[in-house]
């Protein structure tokens, strides 16, 4: 092998550099990080004990940079709050896709619901929802993200029964309410180890009686 191929070799050749990163995606990814770790904790500990400086060691970032993106914990809270809401918005966008009007699509909606039971997500927005009772630092960060998305849902389910029922029927905001109560309580019971076929069979039946709720003069 002569010198010029010698030189051309891959073994030769320089290491490509990866390309830096930007400040914004090193925030981004901060942020990624805390957001993950705090559900982490919120599943696993509860409120009080996702405290931030243990948000900052589960996702190993320094308290200064978790506050540098998340000054207070509240903040912090309603960041999670706003992400689920977001991630439960895109999955009914992806349940309704090419579904049928009227009760199909209600179901699906309905569908796209029972898929959250017991996630960590679910149970850490539980958490933080409880928590606001007593922390009016937290009500205020997050009720805005609470009413905006309780009024997207209402109006939601109002445009998907339109062919079913009347928008104004107050069965809509019935319905809402307690699918919101039968997610939140189906999710207590994960917690408690019932078992997912149970559940599941406990779904059945509230998706039949809402059927029957929907369509009963």
């Amino acid at each position: 092998m002569n010198s010029q191929t010698l030189a051309f070799a891959p073994d030769s050749a320089p290491a490509l550099r990866p390309a830096r990163r930007t400040q914004g995606e090193r925030s981004a990814e901060t942020r990624r990080k805390i957001l993950s770790s705090s559900v982490e904790l919120l599943h696993q500990v509860g409120y009080a004990g996702a405290t931030t400086s243990q948000i900052a060691k589960a996702a190993g970032v320094s308290l200064g940079a978790l506050q540098h993106q998340y000054p207070t914990k509240a903040g912090l809270m309603a960041a999670v709050v706003r992400r689920f809401a977001t991630e439960r918005f895109l999955a009914y966008r992806r349940a309704l896709r090419g579904v049928p009007e009227g009760l199909p699509r209600f179901l699906a909606l309905s569908k796209a619901s029972w898929s959250l039971i017991g996630t960590k997500e679910l149970v850490a927005a539980m958490e933080i929802e409880l928590a606001m009772r007593d922390d009016p630092e937290l009500a205020d960060a997050i009720g805005d993200t609470l009413s905006r998305h309780s009024a997207f849902v209402r109006r939601l389910l109002a445009r998907i029964l339109e062919g079913v029922i009347s928008p104004d029927d107050p069965r809509v905001e019935t319905v809402r309410l307690l699918n919101n109560a039968i997610m939140f309580g189906l999710s207590l019971e994960t917690i408690r180890a019932v078992p997912r076929a149970q559940i599941e069979k406990a779904v059945t039946a509230w998706e039949d009686a809402m059927v029957r709720l929907l369509t009963t003069p």
